[in-house]
């Protein structure tokens, strides 16, 4: 099995409410609960157009569904959501309050941090108990992190890739075939890969110069950091992930401990 964060793309619309009605329940905490008896439909404004128009992204960060994917949804989400009706001038629109609530962390390999009072604060790392993941199973919640987060299995995504709608972002995955081993090994990959760039560099630099030399074409790295210029000439900031990919970003600033790393030049990626 596997299960996926659900995240809009980065192409979908983006929205907000018109009015700021702080008593009315679109601002109370999405935990789980029932809405449907004391929801009246809120009206939206369209932030930024874009290309998705299935998966909005509301700038509260609930889910957000056209009326075609609520229609496709119902018959195999009827026991895990409700649909709450929002008002737009151009389309029908619903948020989607996720009721299904599942006890399914694997506390021994998750990794989390907690408040002074010993009390969940967050998780540096999430693994699931797949064990306690109904396989009927489309959308769910967790109790920790149940206001922010909401997670759908691989026939969530199944349903909508078979029905080609767009604008989600299925790339952050958990895979209930990554055992412990598997990760274990991971580690052991990731370590010697960072050990190899360390190796394998040549003449150090500080940041200045760093950036000058991505500026003239080059890609330069600094452990799991890498810098250089997309095939477009943007500027791109890139971390080196688990799975040895770089997860790449336009940077609205440099993190400044970055500015005191030594940097050496490395192969550029085509991006």
């Amino acid at each position: 099995m596997k299960v996926y964060k659900f995240r809009e793309h980065s192409k979908a619309m983006n929205f907000s409410a018109v009015f700021n009605n702080d008593e009315h329940p679109i601002h109370s905490d999405f935990d789980g609960s029932p809405k449907q008896n004391i929801w009246t439909p809120i009206k939206l404004e369209t932030l930024f157009k874009r290309t998705y128009k299935d998966f909005p992204y509301y700038i509260i960060g609930q889910p957000v569904v056209s009326k075609r994917v609520k229609e496709l949804m119902e018959p195999f989400t009827c026991n895990e959501v409700e649909f709450l009706p929002l008002i737009h001038d151009d389309f029908e629109f619903f948020m989607v309050n996720v009721t299904n609530v599942l006890d399914c962390v694997d506390w021994q390999r998750s990794d989390f941090r907690t408040f002074d009072d010993g009390s969940w604060a967050g998780f540096n790392k999430l693994v699931f108990d797949f064990h306690k993941v109904p396989e009927d199973t489309y959308m769910f919640k967790i109790n920790q992190g149940a206001t922010t987060r909401v997670y759908v299995t691989e026939a969530f995504k199944d349903l909508i890739e078979r029905n080609k709608l767009k604008g989600l972002d299925f790339s952050q995955v958990y895979d209930s075939d990554f055992t412990e081993a598997k990760e274990l090994e991971q580690k052991r990959n990731y370590e010697s890969a960072l050990a190899d760039i360390e190796r394998s560099k040549g003449q150090e630099f500080y940041y200045e110069e760093a950036g000058e030399r991505v500026g003239q074409g080059k890609a330069v790295a600094s452990g799991k950091w890498k810098m250089q210029l997309s095939t477009k000439g943007n500027f791109l900031l890139g971390e080196l992930l688990l799975d040895l990919t770089y997860q790449w970003i336009r940077p609205m600033y440099i993190p400044p401990i970055l500015l005191d790393y030594l940097w050496h030049e490395v192969d550029k990626d085509t991006i």
